[in-house]
């Protein structure tokens, strides 16, 4: 009868033509993603570059992917890019490290840190490891990468986000993902295998839940090995299914979701992240020069020098940004004040107290408030430049802490550091040095450095360099994991969530503006 009642339920899930032979399981049950159908949404592949207005108005408007064949070709990075040219001219700049896996293996750990490591350490090293490269490109190389010509005018050549680069030895895979911003993701070496699924199926991607805050997102989907009965609705989603090869481009739509498969025994690629546009201004498409150009010829609104803090993953400075001050500005008398910052910030954060929403909101109206009015009006903002605006980002956004130098200490679990030591500590009646940084390094992930800061803290007022169990007092616990402790964020639950939703809803009839994050929840018709 169970055996009846499961054939049942997989029929009205997945239809009967999902279901094979005598098995009584669905197309495509644990075989990799798109194995439940053929793929059959096509994607125009063009050999020329369109004029910015074809751009616009047979792809980015409508969000349509588009391959550019051997549109990365002119790029001096094209052919400059080997490991003996980057280790000789950019060497010493710092890149962002991330697992060949995402999110199934623990992120590896370069000479500066986890995560983080020198481009000539990656170089001399990335071939037999597992760590591959996912992070803002320095500006110092920005002259050897070329804007393609259907960017470079009108609202797409002021509409430059973020740049980023990805590289990569013998092979690497993402999950199902989508991403908040218009990529051009251009290839320079190697091969990438993309399955694309339109924004319109994300109600049937799975998706792990997220604040609706948030723009990105990824699936709970295994892509390798899709469990048709966890995941039965993953089934009914068409798909799209090519190859991009060195020299290539891909336009990636705004939230389109993607799973990429990259091979090859070096990788290189460049993704132009552009603003989530909804109109497009070609007033200047007539005068200016429509041409491959220097991406160090063209403004991008975060960039990063290759030390220090990266700006990965901030809001477009424009559409996100200064439109939003704009409305809230012209439906509050014409005067806004750090009040109704501090009421957005409370609705945008609700897991946060007042004294941390009155603190951001002192600090990014300060950045704004350049005449120290203790107002703005519509003349102030229309006059605030990319720095005024970058400033108050910095402040208003909560930090991404693999963006800092950091990183680590919101990367090693509080908990679990402490369970780890007084673990150690009972079974062996004491702590040493030595046992203590190698059960972190081993069993947690982390450093010798941050473990040794963690010891010395343990044992800065007791003679010798072990810790008696009964040493180990609340007290000393807490001061050795200070710096862990004081970066705990609370967090958002699905209750504050819909919360939230509902008090934005009053808060956007109030002030007529929209959401500062979050997607659209609106689909076509499936």
């Amino acid at each position: 009868m169970e055996q009846v009642w499961k054939f049942l339920l997989l029929l009205a899930v997945c239809g009967p033509h999902s279901i094979t032979g005598d098995s009584a399981l669905p197309v495509g049950h644990l075989q990799p993603l798109g194995g439940h159908r053929p793929p059959d949404v096509p994607i125009d592949e063009l050999h020329t570059i369109p004029h910015p207005r074809e751009f616009w108005d047979k792809y980015v408007k409508h969000e349509k992917a588009v391959i550019l064949r051997g549109a990365a070709k002119n790029s001096p990075a094209f052919t400059l890019w080997t490991d003996e040219y980057l280790r000789d001219n950019y060497g010493k700049l710092e890149i962002r490290l991330e697992g060949k896996r995402e999110k199934h293996s623990w992120l590896p750990i370069g000479v500066k840190g986890i995560g983080r490591d020198t481009f000539e350490h990656f170089l001399d090293t990335y071939h037999d490891s597992d760590a591959y490269v996912v992070s803002q490109l320095p500006t110092d190389m920005y002259h050897e990468v070329l804007v393609q010509p259907c960017l470079t005018c009108g609202s797409f050549r002021e509409s430059l986000v973020e740049i980023d680069l990805w590289m990569s030895s013998n092979g690497g895979s993402s999950i199902l993902h989508k991403d908040a911003f218009n990529a051009m993701n251009c290839l320079y070496n190697g091969t990438k295998h993309w399955k694309l699924i339109e924004r319109k199926y994300e109600p049937l991607i799975h998706k792990h839940w997220e604040p609706s805050r948030e723009i990105g997102g990824f699936s709970d989907v295994n892509v390798h090995e899709v469990d048709l009965l966890k995941h039965p609705n993953i089934a009914k989603v068409r798909w799209s299914n090519f190859t991009i090869h060195a020299g290539d481009c891909l336009y990636l739509p705004k939230s389109y979701w993607h799973q990429v498969e990259s091979v090859g025994d070096k990788n290189v690629a460049v993704a132009i992240l552009f603003a989530r546009l909804e109109e497009f201004d070609d007033s200047d498409c007539d005068t200016q020069k429509v041409e491959y150009t220097p991406l160090s010829d063209i403004e991008v609104m975060w960039n990063w020098p290759g030390f220090g803090m990266m700006t990965m993953g901030y809001n477009d400075l424009e559409l996100s940004m200064r439109d939003q001050l704009y409305e809230m500005v012209e439906h509050t008398g014409g005067k806004m004040t750090k009040d109704l910052i501090f009421q957005l910030l409370k609705m945008e954060m609700p897991e946060y107290d007042d004294e941390f929403h009155m603190e951001k909101a002192e600090k990014s109206f300060k950045a704004i408030d350049v005449n120290s009015k203790g107002y703005l009006t519509e003349e102030d903002i229309e006059a605030l430049d990319w720095d005024a605006l970058r400033a108050f980002t910095l402040e208003f956004e909560n930090q991404e802490p693999s963006n800092t130098e950091l990183f680590e200490y919101s990367y090693t679990v509080p908990d679990e550091i402490q369970y780890t030591i007084e673990y150690l500590a009972k079974k062996n009646g004491q702590l040493t040095r030595a046992d203590f940084v190698h059960a972190y390094m081993t069993r947690l992930g982390g450093t010798e450095k941050f473990a040794t800061e963690i010891f010395d803290r343990l044992v800065e007022d007791l003679d010798g360099d072990v810790v008696q169990a009964g040493d180990l007092t609340h007290e000393r616990m807490e001061y050795a994991l200070e710096n862990w402790l004081i970066r705990i964020k609370p967090e958002m639950t699905p209750e504050m969530d819909q919360e939230y939703e509902e008090r934005m809803k009053e808060f956007e009839q109030y002030v007529d503006v929209h959401k500062l994050g979050g997607d659209s929840k609106d689909h076509t018709e499936l």
